[in-house]
């Protein structure tokens, strides 16, 4: 859940356990029954905190795994339980792609007619809204059916918490880092198997003999029954060809995605644990000659994104640079642009380690500067004129790691949005008559510190 604050008791008890542990993010179990609530009582505020991309309510119900309810658990769609809801809005099949056994992608148009030569499996684009909500969210389910009997079905109603990157493996992932349309797709990957897909026939991939004629119906469901659904007539050429199956077509030399992968080389090294890839592939991975290295690691056949993180290293130095100044960084070129992403770092016999859950171009980069510190609406020795102090708070390169506010001394909440790098600290009845000195230190990954001091009166 995103929030602008607690309510009442549980805002209290909160607030007096960041206190305790001196931390504005915290992780707190309270008992049974030590915070009682009842029907219809305002327990919070919705509000933008993390990565929220606008005040919302996020509810779900979760079942089992850790004392955490996080790792191992299973995520429930709540309104699976009864809750009132009302909601009379469509889902909207809004694309639908053909994607041919070794050829180009191609949409599906009005006329809902495609004839095709061989193999090819479905992308479908759906989305759905509610009322009094201008939110498009995804449909609770998806079927589609080949004329007639059950192909294919998708459905968000219960999945592993823990596995829920995974979707970029059932989506057609470049388009959707390019239109940020998600086109989910009907063929299987082994590595991305889970409860979200209940019923696929084989691989998920449509292989229909030369010369016939079939109807694809496609079908998209909210959680309240509602639907939208489209049917697709596929006419199959005359001298159509039939694969074989995926599973048939492995190669000698590639990476098995259900096992363990290693590659140690003089300048780097590579371990990979099993499930890091969706499916076997042929990793591509390249390093330069040149102190320090770069050194390039992809798929060939699916740029998905790794599940698992997986261990890097980078064997160099950095002219003058201590090496604990020194970052694993990964590299993105734009037009006109680079940009350097750097990862928490540690060294021992002359190799810079990490773990990354990033395929691209690696190199060792250099961070001697701390964190950067603004007051955004209070000037030094003024009189505060508002309840909240704002900070602009931000690294050049490895990151805001920690940070901790003080007031005369004592060490006072302050709230970091990463969003806006700002430290909001609420000053309602915490400051003293006259001069109030306010002290802010901060350090990133690289163990780089700022200390920032000044006077503000009351």
């Amino acid at each position: 859940m995103h929030l602008s604050g607690y309510a009442g008791i549980i805002g209290k008890a909160v607030m007096r356990e960041q206190y305790a542990q001196q931390s504005y993010s915290i992780s707190k179990l309270f008992s049974p029954g030590e915070l009682p609530v009842k029907q219809g009582q305002v327990v919070a505020y919705s509000g933008n905190s993390g990565s929220s991309g606008g005040p919302h309510l996020h509810f779900e119900v979760r079942q089992g795994g850790s004392s955490d309810l996080h790792t191992h658990a299973t995520t429930i769609n709540p309104l699976l339980f009864g809750i009132p809801y009302r909601d009379n809005i469509n889902p909207t099949i809004r694309g639908v792609r053909i994607y041919p056994d070794g050829g180009d992608p191609f949409d599906v148009g009005k006329d809902n007619t495609v004839t095709v030569n061989g193999p090819f499996y479905l992308g479908i684009y759906a989305t759905d809204a509610a009322e009094e909500s201008t939110a498009k969210n995804g449909p609770d389910r998806i079927e589609v059916l080949l004329d007639g009997s059950p192909f294919f079905t998708y459905t968000t109603e219960r999945f592993p918490l823990d596995s829920s990157r995974m979707v970029n493996a059932l989506l057609d992932y470049p388009l959707f880092v390019k239109t940020r349309q998600p086109y989910l797709l009907t063929r299987s990957l082994p590595g991305a198997e889970g409860p979200w897909i209940p019923l696929r026939m084989g691989d998920g991939i449509f292989r229909l003999h030369a010369g016939s004629t079939h109807y694809i119906g496609i079908k998209a469901y909210d959680i309240m029954g509602n639907s939208d659904e489209r049917t697709i007539k596929v006419i199959v050429n005359a001298s159509a060809t039939v694969s074989k199956p995926v599973s048939d077509n492995k190669s000698a030399g590639m990476t098995r995605y259900s096992q363990p992968f290693s590659c140690r080389q003089p300048s780097f090294s590579v371990e990979m644990p099993p499930y890091t890839l969706y499916d076997d592939d042929f990793l591509t991975l390249e390093c330069t000659k040149n102190s320090p290295p770069t050194v390039n690691i992809e798929p060939s056949l699916n740029p998905i994104p790794p599940h698992n993180y997986y261990s890097l290293s980078i064997r160099g130095a950095l002219p003058g640079v201590p090496a604990e100044k020194t970052v694993v960084v990964r590299v993105t070129r734009k037009p006109g642009s680079v940009k350097l992403s750097a990862y928490k770092t540690t060294y021992s016999e002359g190799m810079f380690m990490t773990k990354v859950r990033d395929w691209g171009e690696f190199t060792l980069a250099a961070d001697t500067t701390g964190p950067t510190m603004q007051p955004v609406n209070s000037r030094e020795s003024k009189p505060l004129k508002t309840n909240t102090i704002k900070i602009r708070l931000s690294d050049n390169l490895a990151g805001v790691e920690s940070y901790r506010c003080y007031l005369n001394g004592q060490w006072l909440l302050g709230e970091y949005d990463g969003k806006t790098a700002t430290v909001s600290i609420n000053m309602q009845g915490k400051m003293k008559d006259g001069i109030n000195k306010l002290r802010i230190t901060a350090t990133d990954a690289a163990g780089n510190s700022t200390d920032l001091t000044w006077k503000i009166t009351k």
